[in-house]
Formats: structure tokens, C-alpha cells, sequence
């Protein structure tokens, strides 16, 4: 058995971000799972949901952002870019930055004694780690409603999607307002289904197109940012460390209200006038008949009724909660204090469980709607770095 100083769990922006700034400081650390796995398996034509400034890894090497990358390859910059791109920009960063990671995935971390954690690898090695950072992203965090449990095999996240070719021909439901659930019917579309997009709001939200170039008075007065334009967002973006300080239940109401669920703009001409859309419409119950699903429905100023189906998408988002984070044994995350369902944080990262991080988007609850978006990994891995440098020298 190994002992290290540091294991980070994942390999996505979050994690090559700290393992980049943890090599440049010569901190001892090993890095667990595939490399970019979750953007690497996204089905063909689906892009980014931010902008190109808003998901670059952040390496301690300057001219190595995102948008930079893409011009290198002649490629859109700023909106729509291909999650095809991101991957294999990550890809480079991670080979060119984080040579040394290990594409063995974490199976469990426990507590064990004066060696803090114990983490066993899923070809059965151990290694002990004075310090774990859990940044495996929003794997694992699939949420859908209680209402479609029971459904098996009828049932799929958008998140588990990475091919739509198999529901040629097939009549499939698809649950959501957000990007996902907009995207999804589309390309259900595209592969030749017939979706039915179910929305419970009044309508299906799409943004507006980003201006590449903005008169110089807007950008002083609406400044751009990873959240969208204007001040507000500015700040959110800038001083993650203010939204720390805000009293709990209003920070937990900022953080989970700040963007509602909407769709990019570039889906609309592949959605608009080929998704049948049901407005003011929620699922009241679900079950199977005869090989096809029977969905209750609910539309507002309708009586209830039913559909069937032979498929259903849930773009219902993610669960930001860390019972979620299975390779956590259970022991080890009822010791995580918690904001929400979130892991309650210092202004380092740590958790209430000496030597355990979180990285990633269970730190919204923390730090604000930029950790969100892989830009929070600006603030986040140098400082958890640091953190880390230091305790290796105390």
C-alpha cells in the first residue's frame, strides 16, 4: 500500500486544474479516472452550453485558455463551440499538464486512522492519501423526479445519452425546460423519433446570441461574464469570496435561483416548428403497459390525462447533493457538515472532515453560481493548491 500526500478523485477541468498548479509547486499528488469522460462521451452535435471564456482549465502556463486553443485550430472562439473541441482541448491539457494521471477510477474512500483516508482503486489496489479532493463534477448527480421510478429500462438521463440513433422511428417523451431537455428533443428529432418536449413553465426560454464585439461604454457598464452580462453577475464572478460571507439561507436562494433553466440560442432553428412542446404540463404519474410507458398527465386549464410513450428522457438536471458521491463511504459523508444537501466549506475548500475537498459544482452553495461553470476552477485550484503546499511543509 501507498502513502501520498494528496489523491484527487476525477479528471475533468476541475481536477487537471488542481493537478496542473499542484505539479507546478512540486507537491506530491495523483490524479484517479479517465481523462475528460464525461465530455468525451457527449453524443455528435451538442455543443457548449457557456461561452468559450467560460470553460477554460485554468494551468499556471499563461496562453493556454480555451479560446486561445481554438484560434490555434481555427475554430468558433466564443459561441456555439463543439463539445467535441472542448474534449480534445482538455485531452491536450491533460497530456501536456497532467501526464502522470491515472485512468483507474476510485471505488470507495474511508477514514483510516493516522493515515486519514484509505481509497481503493477499482483493480483492487489501495494507496492511503493524508488528503482526498473530490472533484468528479456532476457525475454521479443525476436527478429525476420520484414520480418515474419504477420505469427501468424506459427511462434515461440526458446526462446517460451518448448516442440518439436508437430511437429511430419511436415516440419519446422528454421531461425539462433547460438546456439539456431542449437539446435532447431536438436530436430525438434529428435521429428520426417524434419527441414531445413536457414543460411545466408557461414557456421554453432561449438565450440570445452573445455580440462578439460590444461598444466599450457596455462593457464598462454591463460587463461579460461567465454568468452573462452586467454588474451583478461581474461581482458574482469576481468576489466568490463575498458570497461566502452572505447569511446561509439567502446564499442558498442566490445560488439556486440566479440563471433559470434556459436553452442556447444556436438548438432553435433544430427545435423550433419539429418538437411537439407541451406547455403548463407536469407528470402526475408514470408506469409501464405493454412494453411502452403511460405517462399521467397534468396541463393547467385541461383535465388529466394520458400518453404513451415508448421512451423517457429526463433533462431534469442534477441533485447537488453529496449522498450522491457514492465512492464516499457513508460513514465518511455523515461526518460532512452540510449547506443544503452541498458540503459546507472553508474559504480553503476543506470540509467539517479534516483533509477532505470538494472541488466543482458542489460548491455553488459555497462560493456562488460561477462554481457552476468550469471558470470556478480559477479560484478554486490555486488556492486549494496553496492550501495543500502548505500543509506539506508544516
Amino acid at each position: 500500500m501507498m502513502n501520498i500526500h494528496v489523491a484527487i478523485i476525477g479528471s475533468g477541468p476541475y481536477a487537471l486544474s488542481l493537478a496542473a498548479h499542484l505539479r507546478s509547486r512540486g507537491t506530491s499528488h495523483r490524479v484517479f479516472g479517465p481523462a475528460m469522460q464525461f465530455w468525451r462521451s457527449m453524443p455528435k452535435g451538442i455543443n457548449l452550453k457557456s461561452l468559450g471564456f467560460a470553460t477554460s482549465i485554468c494551468v499556471p502556463q499563461p496562453g493556454q485558455s480555451f479560446p486561445e486553443w481554438c484560434r490555434r485550430q481555427g475554430l468558433e472562439e466564443l459561441e456555439p463551440c463543439s463539445m467535441e473541441s472542448y474534449a480534445a482541448y482538455g485531452m491536450e491539457i491533460q497530456q501536456r499538464f497532467v501526464p502522470d494521471l491515472e485512468p483507474e477510477r476510485v471505488a470507495m474512500v474511508r477514514s483510516a486512522g493516522t493515515h486519514r483516508f484509505e481509497i481503493t482503486l477499482s483493480n483492487g489496489d489501495i494507496v492511503h492519501a493524508h488528503n482526498v479532493v473530490s472533484a468528479t463534477g456532476l457525475s454521479g448527480l443525476a436527478y429525476t423526479p420520484e414520480v418515474l421510478d419504477g420505469l427501468g429500462e424506459h427511462l434515461t438521463h440526458t446526462s446517460a445519452l451518448h448516442s440518439y440513433s436508437h430511437f429511430a422511428g419511436k415516440r419519446v417523451a422528454v421531461i425539462g425546460a433547460g438546456a439539456s431537455a431542449i437539446e435532447a428533443a431536438a436530436l430525438v428529432h434529428e435521429a428520426g423519433a417524434q419527441p414531445h418536449l413536457l414543460v411545466r413553465d408557461a414557456e421554453a426560454t432561449f438565450n440570445t446570441r452573445a455580440p462578439p464585439d460590444r461598444p466599450f461604454i457596455r462593457r464598462i457598464l454591463m460587463p461579460d461574464t461567465v454568468l452573462g452580462a452586467g454588474l451583478k453577475n461581474w461581482l458574482l464572478q469576481s468576489l466568490p469570496w463575498a458570497f461566502y460571507f452572505i447569511p446561509e439561507r439567502r446564499r442558498i436562494r442566490l445560488a439556486n435561483g440566479w440563471l433559470p433553466p434556459t436553452a442556447p440560442w444556436w438548438i432553435r432553428d433544430r427545435f423550433d416548428g419539429k418538437v411537439n412542446v407541451k406547455l403548463r404540463t407536469t407528470v402526475v404519474s408514470a408506469k409501464t403497459v405493454d412494453h411502452q410507458v403511460s405517462l399521467g398527465l397534468r396541463t393547467e386549464g385541461v383535465s388529466d390525462y394520458s400518453m404513451c410513450f415508448d421512451h423517457v428522457i429526463a433533462g431534469t438536471g442534477y441533485a447537488l447533493n453529496v449522498d450522491r458521491l457514492s465512492y464516499l463511504d457513508a460513514g465518511l459523508r455523515l461526518r460532512v457538515l452540510r449547506v443544503g444537501c452541498s458540503p459546507a466549506l472553508s474559504l480553503r475548500f476543506e470540509s467539517s472532515v479534516p483533509g477532505l475537498y470538494f472541488l466543482g459544482p458542489l460548491t455553488a452553495l459555497n462560493f456562488g453560481p460561477v462554481f457552476r461553470f468550469v471558470a470556478g476552477a480559477r479560484f478554486a485550484a490555486p488556492t486549494v493548491a496553496a492550501r495543500l503546499a502548505t500543509k506539506r511543509t508544516s
